[in-house]
């Protein structure tokens, strides 16, 4: 069988396991090298942030009164530097694993997201470090300077209220990538909300119990927060070509004993055909909504795809009779051996009426192709 669609290269499920093993073996010995390298610069990088703070006189008085937490911070400070350093080959790797099984408009969301990434979350950190915690320390000694009274600084604080906003962007960053692979793998749809709430809650429980003391009041709130933007910025992956990423398909039986699994196409055809009534296709049966099935090319590998993956048996068009479909679709269909026909709505009159084309629906569940 010959399957001549552009979005579609099918390989074995072992190929993908091996391919993605590959690439988080490399990226994690990529991570451990590279904080093995920056732990020898952290001490002087330390020692310069500090210095470059606008302390005053309090600069004096900066105090370590943990050796041990300042361990902590250097290794944290490594780890989050190496993460930075490794970012471009993290997100090329994650782009090359996913590109074979994304739709065009797909992997442009996805290199956008991952390009943004890449510049806005070092960035954001970078001028965090640079200037916001500096202007920060200065607006607080202008309000709370005392008369008589002398300030001192815990040094492994400051570092973990720096951390702790790094630490928070990192965490939004991955939250996003990981909602919006569910989004696009289909394990996250409308009305399905239990993968997605349990990524939220992972990733926000996670904050929870990371972030440093230095943010103790703040952590529900500054969790609450972070996952809804997340959330709000992994909505913005393009809608899937047929209305759904995943259908859930089950076998049907004919009253000849046949069995069949069957899609119903919701085509708009450019808005000549009336829409679906709610409620007409039961669960197990496929029920795409396209807008122009003979006119997008992506509609027509997508639907290609979904016959391949779920064995589609019979596949029923709305609004025609299925022969304005293109010969290469038809021809792929024909491979698969997969029946092909269509209601007419176009040609019926009486499909303005809903409860006309509810019935319409009902009675063709029951009659093979």
């Amino acid at each position: 069988m010959t399957l001549a669609v552009s979005s579609d290269r099918r390989r074995p499920l072992s190929e993908h396991l091996s391919e993605l093993h590959r690439s988080i073996r490399k990226s994690a010995v990529l991570l451990a090298i590279a904080a093995i390298a920056w732990a020898y610069g952290t001490d002087s990088l330390m020692r310069a942030w500090l210095n470059s703070l606008p302390l005053g006189a309090a600069s004096l008085d900066l105090s370590v009164y943990s050796p041990f937490e300042w361990l902590e911070i250097r290794w944290s400070l490594a780890i989050l530097l190496a993460l930075l350093t490794v970012m471009p080959v993290l997100s090329f790797q994650l782009q090359r694993f996913a590109r074979p099984g994304l739709l065009p408009r797909e992997r442009t969301w996805l290199s956008v997201l991952l390009c943004l990434s890449m510049v806005m979350v070092p960035v954001v950190i970078l001028a965090t470090w640079g200037y916001l915690l500096p202007l920060f320390i200065e607006a607080t000694e202008a309000a709370d300077a005392l008369e008589g009274v002398g300030a001192r600084y815990d040094a492994s604080a400051l570092f973990r209220l720096a951390l702790g906003f790094s630490w928070l962007l990192v965490t939004v960053m991955l939250a996003t990538l990981s909602l919006s692979m569910a989004r696009l793998l289909g394990l996250v749809e409308h009305g399905e909300a239990r993968l997605r709430v349990r990524i939220l809650l992972i990733f926000g429980g996670l904050l929870l119990l990371t972030l440093p003391v230095e943010y103790e009041g703040l952590r529900l709130l500054v969790a609450a927060i972070s996952m809804a933007v997340a959330d709000a910025i992994s909505r913005t992956l393009p809608e899937a070509p047929l209305g759904r990423r995943r259908f859930d398909v089950e076998d049907m039986i004919a009253s000849d004993g046949s069995v069949h699994r069957v899609a119903f196409i919701d085509c708009g055809c450019e808005g000549a055909c009336p829409r679906f009534p709610s409620g007409t296709v039961h669960e197990g049966v496929a029920a795409p909504r396209c807008s122009a099935l003979c006119l997008e090319p992506t509609e027509q590998d997508a639907l290609a795809d979904l016959v391949l993956h779920q064995r589609l048996s019979d596949v029923i068009i709305a609004g025609c009779d299925a022969t304005p479909l293109p010969p290469s679709l038809r021809s792929s269909l024909d491979s698969m051996g997969c029946e092909y026909g269509g209601l007419g709505w176009l040609d019926a009159p009486e499909s303005s009426d809903e409860a006309w084309r509810a019935s319409s629906i009902r009675d063709s569940m029951h009659q093979p192709i």
